[in-house]
């Protein structure tokens, strides 16, 4: 993603991939009760049994050999661009701030050689 026009690219095949093999797929409409994509990160709700799950992103992944998708699933919490959103006992979502493990809140001196915006 180094060219400026790659995330706009992403989105166009993105795009004509969801049409193609994500919306006409008899299980998206089954069992998919949401659907977000953000570039290529995609969020959704699958209602339908985990086995179906795992063979619908199979044939997602058997599509193009060239893209392959992971896929993260869980009955409580997920993260989604580095956002953890949580399921309660009621089934009611909810989201919280996400620090990565490697993030120590460091804070550049004011009078470091950095530029002024970032000090």
């Amino acid at each position: 993603m180094g060219s400026n026009v790659a995330p706009a690219y992403a989105n166009a095949f993105m795009n004509a991939f969801e049409e193609n093999f994500v919306y006409t797929d008899s299980r998206f409409e089954q069992h998919i009760n949401c659907y977000h994509r953000y570039i290529d990160d995609i969020f959704f709700i699958w209602t339908g049994p985990t086995d179906l799950l795992q063979t619908f992103h199979q044939s997602l992944n058997s599509a193009y050999p060239e893209l392959q998708f992971t896929m993260h699933h869980d009955h409580r919490q997920i993260f989604f661009l580095d956002t953890p959103v949580y399921k309660d006992d009621l089934g009611h979502l909810s989201t919280d701030i996400y620090s990565k493990p490697t993030d120590r809140n460091s804070l550049l001196h004011y009078t470091s050689s950095h530029p002024k915006a970032h000090t």
